[in-house]
């Protein structure tokens, strides 16, 4: 028989219902809410790593000899590449000869160098004593040859005067001697010709030493004058010429024999790099890791395989092996503007690798850069805090991070 009490018992069970529906809702509303986060593509890089090229300025090409595989494991000191040796071997031996027979051209260059600065000491001397005779002899004339000049002059012409008056007394003595009888008649005319003819050659000799005084006087010796004057400004503009060409041809000198200097530094130094790179010519690991072939690009390998071998030729400042260290990782990412404002230093998150199965690795936000490195793309270096397992540089993996927001 059906109960009379079943509609009261229908909504007491339905009053009971929408109270446990009300609790629950109330519970989820005091629960709080998962915060936001974003997924970000990375790579796993290692934080030693080493590039390793042949540096090489005096080479032009290298043909490698020996190098370790992609891939390979190993220490520190191990070799990573050789290369053929022959060509720089020839290289150095000639550069050697080269050398020898610049040093002996330096050599001689040096003594001539020696042999022009004395000759300079003596060049500059005659030019002095040149100057100080023709400024002695500009002296000596104007202080005494000029007046004896002109002495000479006046006295010459007193002389032939003096001589004429003698000769003209001397006839006239003998004329009035004639007079007086006191010679023979064949005697006296020899004696009166012959002083006659003294007293004609003296006025003659006068008249010409008058003339020659007066040239003198008035032509010679102020042509002398100017001539001795000429002569000292003709030395003085000499000597300064001479001067300035020996400074010149000295400054001239030093500057050639300072550049063959530093050409022939410059040869010895070429020459102790060439041996320098034969030296380098054996590649070691400067630390343990990994080899990997050719650069990497922001923690990535690139996506074509490398070819290098024995028998590869190589230029020089190519990156033949990048030497990764997996003891210890971090994660090369990127952000976009948009991202930029969500990412800071300090967040803490987790990654997971691509490549191999394992818990998610505690990670932390190490830097952010805040210029671009190419449109609209932001580095970022993520540190991983700790890991465990077979995880290699160059793989990929997902970051999770918290926003800003």
């Amino acid at each position: 028989m059906p109960s009379k009490f079943s509609p009261l018992l229908f909504l007491l069970a339905a009053a009971i219902t929408c109270s446990s529906a009300a609790a629950d809702e109330a519970k989820k509303a005091d629960e709080p809410k998962p915060e936001p986060v974003l997924t970000l593509n990375g790579t796993f890089e290692a934080v030693q790593s080493s590039e390793l090229a042949v540096k090489a300025d005096e080479l032009k090409s290298l043909v490698i000899k020996n190098v370790v595989s992609h891939g390979s494991k190993v220490r520190k000191g191990q070799v990573v590449a050789s290369f053929e040796t022959e060509p720089v071997d020839e290289k150095i031996e000639a550069g050697q000869y080269s050398l020898q027979l610049a040093r002996i051209s330096m050599e001689e260059d040096e003594a001539a160098y020696v042999a022009f600065k004395a000759s300079q000491v003596l060049d500059k001397a005659a030019a002095e004593r040149a100057l100080k005779l023709a400024k002695q002899a500009f002296d000596n004339y104007q202080q005494v040859d000029r007046d004896r000049s002109v002495a000479n002059a006046h006295f010459s012409l007193k002389s032939a005067e003096a001589s004429l008056a003698n000769a003209m007394e001397e006839l006239k003595q003998l004329e009035q001697m004639y007079k007086e009888d006191e010679l023979t008649e064949e005697s006296e005319e020899i004696v009166l010709k012959r002083a006659q003819q003294a007293v004609e050659s003296a006025e003659f000799r006068f008249e010409g030493t008058k003339v020659q005084t007066e040239r003198t006087l008035e032509q010679s010796i102020p042509l002398q004058t100017i001539q001795q004057q000429e002569a000292l400004t003709r030395a003085e503009m000499a000597h300064k010429s001479a001067m300035l060409s020996l400074k010149n041809a000295a400054l001239r000198q030093e500057i050639d024999i300072r550049r063959k200097r530093e050409k022939l530094q410059k040869q010895e130094q070429e020459f102790k790099d060439l041996q320098a790179e034969r030296k380098q010519l054996v590649i070691t690991a400067p630390h343990d890791g990994i080899a990997y072939h050719g650069p990497l690009t922001r923690g990535k390998l690139s996506d074509k395989p490398s070819s290098l071998e024995s028998g590869s030729t190589v230029s020089d400042d190519q990156v033949l092996v990048t030497l990764v260290n997996p003891a210890k990782l971090q994660i090369r990412t990127e952000l976009t503007e948009t991202l930029l404002k969500q990412v800071s230093v300090g967040l803490n998150g987790t990654a997971v690798s691509n490549a191999v199965n394992g818990d998610p690795i505690n990670v932390r936000v190490k830097t952010v850069d805040r210029i671009p490195y190419a449109n609209n793309k932001f580095d970022c270096v993520i540190a991983v805090m700790k890991f465990s397992g077979d995880i290699v540089p160059g793989t990929s993996c997902s970051v999770t991070l918290p926003t800003n927001k």
